[in-house]
């Protein structure tokens, strides 16, 4: 399993963004953002396009990062 997060984060409106990106761009209806740690969460059983998950989170205006589990 591969873990996203999402760098320069500053606020609740931040994460809301690319909330909004990644359920308008990826496709993702049950997405979080943490402001805390950055890290993406997404619903259950859900296969996630790492290149569309890039460009929403990029054309929110912020860089992902892939970690390994």
């Amino acid at each position: 399993m591969k873990k996203y997060r999402v760098k320069g984060l500053q606020s609740p409106d931040c994460a809301a963004t690319v909330t909004t990106s990644i359920k308008t761009h990826a496709g993702l209806e049950e997405v979080n953002v943490n402001l805390a740690t950055g890290e993406i969460t997404y619903g259950p059983a859900v296969c996630v396009d790492t290149r569309m998950l890039r460009e929403a989170v990029e054309n929110a205006g912020y860089k992902l990062e892939e970690e390994e589990a």
